[in-house]
């Protein structure tokens, strides 16, 4: 049997988790971050995430915004478990024949994202490879832990911004879309240029019960929070900004299949308990946080639901065709 013919979660399934140690990892193993105590007020957090130019550079990419993907990748995770970014390590493996002004442009990118998120960069490894291979490795520290699997019935469902610009931007350069220049020129900004911080991280330590990021797509994401807490999950609205709209029209699209299944968002979802709403923007907002966007509830049962019918769940997945 090969890979392919799995996808990535059977594989993670049948051979990756039976043999972790789960002894000093405080979250459990399907989460992708890795949490170990230091004390009763403070976790370790480190995460590791990697990205590879033939799968996931679209064209027009630049060689200085895989660098800040990659940072990227690895720090949103840290932020949905609540820990403040510290430091940063790359392993680089590059192609010989690499142009070294470009090599450049990545790690001055990786150089902007680490300043961005207020965190170090502290070296790492350099290889060869056929292809462009970065993967980043995270770590910061956290005064309480964020889980996927501690949701329930009561909760609101929260995020911290709008979703669609990925799918959009994605459905361009893959698909030739139509669109104005000034809309496709704001949704490859917002693409290539996602706007997270560690304010996120400071508002949802005080609020959240339960959060995940929406890397791999909002779907995802919704579905993977049901069904570690064992819940069910009902929206009363998808937020679209606003230039997917418009793009969406202009090609006949669906907006909100863009925010559901587009992918590498990088938002948070999370959930909150005994909290009004007035509450929870004040918290995001004394932390210099963008101002959270309630979109649901959550229920006893199973699945995730929109306008009364089930969401599917779908989005990336590696080895997949």
């Amino acid at each position: 049997m090969k890979i392919y013919e799995l996808g990535e979660r059977e594989v993670l399934e049948r051979v990756i988790f039976p043999l972790l140690d789960k002894n000093i990892n405080e979250l459990d193993i399907d989460e992708d971050a890795v949490a170990i105590k230091l004390d009763d007020d403070h976790f370790l957090v480190i995460n590791t995430d990697t990205f590879v130019k033939k799968t996931d550079a679209p064209a027009l990419m630049e060689y200085r915004q895989m660098g800040i993907r990659v940072v990227t990748m690895s720090v949103s995770d840290l932020f949905a478990k609540g820990a403040l970014p510290k430091g940063f390590l790359l392993a680089a493996s590059v192609p010989a024949y690499l142009d070294l002004d470009s090599f450049r442009e990545i790690m001055l990118g990786i150089k902007d994202a680490c300043k961005k998120y207020n965190m170090s960069f502290l070296g790492g490894d350099l290889g060869g490879a056929d292809d462009v291979v970065l993967t980043g490795i995270a770590f910061g520290f956290s005064e309480r832990i964020i889980r996927r699997d501690s949701a329930r019935p009561g909760d609101t469902v929260w995020v911290t911004g709008d979703f669609g610009v990925s799918g959009a931007a994605l459905h361009y350069m893959l698909n030739k879309g139509k669109a104005e220049e000034q809309i496709i020129s704001g949704i490859l900004d917002k693409y290539f240029n996602p706007q997270i911080s560690p304010s996120d991280a400071k508002g949802l330590i005080r609020c959240a019960s339960a959060a995940m990021d929406s890397s791999d797509g909002l779907a995802i994401t919704l579905h993977t929070l049901a069904r570690k807490s064992k819940v069910k999950i009902v929206l009363d609205k998808i937020p679209l900004n606003s230039v997917v709209i418009e793009y969406a029209k202009l090609n006949k699209a669906d907006p909100i299949k863009f925010a559901l299944y587009g992918g590498e968002e990088f938002e948070i979802v999370f959930t909150v308990r005994n909290m009004n709403d007035n509450e929870v923007i004040k918290i995001f907002k004394k932390h210099g946080a963008r101002k959270p966007i309630k979109i649901g509830k959550i229920e006893k049962g199973e699945g995730v639901f929109y306008g009364g019918k089930r969401i599917e769940e779908r989005g990336w997945q590696h080895f997949t065709k």
